[in-house]
């Protein structure tokens, strides 16, 4: 089943913000698979949207794909979930690898920033 913007979008809030799924799902007062099920796609979060949204700071449009970014966010969105969905393909070797490349690298800019 191919992910929707929202389930992308989920995900990607969650996980920049280093939550579980189980965290989410506590604060939204459901259990972990029903959270689960926005985040692969397979249901929308219709009564959980405006928690959502305010658990995360963004709007309810953002969370659902209905807003209507500058063409400059359109594309850097596309890019994003496009990256998600190839870094959610590999397996839990590989995301580590590129888990611990990409955190590296974040530590190597900081350091050269603050000199």
């Amino acid at each position: 089943m191919p992910l929707t913007s929202t389930a992308l979008r989920l995900r990607h809030l969650r996980t920049e913000r280093n939550l579980s799924q189980l965290d989410v799902a506590n604060y939204l007062g459901i259990s972990r698979t029903a959270y689960n099920k926005y985040e692969n796609g397979c249901s929308q979060p219709s009564r959980t949207i405006k928690k959502l949204a305010e658990l995360f700071c963004i709007s309810t449009d953002y969370i659902l794909g209905t807003d209507t970014p500058g063409i400059e966010q359109q594309v850097m969105d596309i890019s994003m979930e496009k990256q998600i969905k190839k870094y959610l393909s590999l397996n839990e070797n590989n995301r580590y690898i590129v888990d611990s490349l990409v955190n590296k690298l974040y530590q190597d800019e900081r350091t050269n920033t603050s000199i």
